[in-house]
Formats: structure tokens, sequence, C-alpha cells
């Protein structure tokens, strides 16, 4: 039988997204006064076209995360400002070397850090999975997946690894 679950995290912003964010705007409404201060009318085009590039910019710090499990493979894709997909890995969990909660986990230093959590820092929600990936070599892939999603995961796991 085919097994299927997808799940949307969002991730909360952090203290340096807000200051992101506020310097982005700070800097337009900068330039804008400069355009028009010295350009007067002709300008109005420039600022309009300026305010809009900073909209996009600050739309670009909404992420979520799309974990798909299907069939034991776990897809990872970032999703940002709701408009455009990445993928970032996409594994087979029968192959995973190592999994559990984050919480109190000492990470080896040689392998890469994939982080496709909420955000929320490290709370027992949060698992991580290592792996091989082509593209990334030895990591390890930190999500907050939901009750539904980790039992699915546990299922394709390897018995010595499954808790």
């Amino acid at each position: 039988m085919d097994s299927f679950k997808e799940q949307l995290v969002t991730r909360k912003p952090d203290n340096t997204v807000f200051i992101k964010r506020a310097g982005i705007f700070v800097a337009a409404l900068f330039i804008a006064v400069l355009l028009f201060v010295f350009l007067n009318v002709m300008s109005l085009i420039l600022i309009a076209l300026l305010f809009w590039g900073a909209y996009i910019l600050i739309r670009n710090f909404d992420v979520e995360y799309e974990y798909i499990c299907t069939n034991g493979d776990l897809d990872i894709d970032k999703i940002t400002a709701k408009s455009r997909r990445k993928r970032l890995i996409s594994i087979e969990i029968k192959n995973a070397t190592d999994f559990g909660t984050v919480e109190n986990k000492a990470f080896n230093k040689e392998y890469s850090i994939i982080d496709a959590t909420s955000g929320e820092g490290e709370n027992k929600s949060d698992y991580y999975i290592a792996c091989r990936d082509s593209k990334y070599g030895m990591c390890y892939i930190l999500f907050s997946p939901d009750e539904d999603m980790l039992e699915l995961i546990k299922a394709c796991l390897p018995r010595t690894i499954r808790r």
C-alpha cells in the first residue's frame, strides 16, 4: 500500500528579520526622498519602482518548508514568499544512519546541517535525520514533523535506529 503525507511548516521570523525589514524600508524611504529632491516630478516612476523592489525584498523573508514523505522517500522543499519553491533535499529514509530529537544532541562538525525547522529554537518537536546525500555529503536534516509525519518516518527507518 502506498503511503503519502505532506506537511507545511512556517518559519518563525526572529529579531534580525524585523531589523532587516525595517532597514530595507528606511533605505527605500531615504532614496525616495533623495530622488524626489533632485529629480522632482520625473522621479515618481522611479520611486514607485523603488518601493515595489523594497516590497519584493521584504517578502523574501517569509519562508515555509514543505515535508513530503512518499513510500519511504522524504523530500524537503523551501518556499520563499509563498511563490518560489526550491527542493532542499530528497532522501530515502531507509538509508538514514541516525535519527532522534535535536534536544541535547551534539552534532558532528564534519557533517553539513540543513535547517528546515520552524525556527522556534531547540524544542522537543524538532528532530534530525543523519544521512548521505550526493549534493551535501554526510548531513543532518533538522525538521519539525507533526505526529502523523513522525509515525510515517519511523515506520520507514532501518530497524537498528528506530526508536
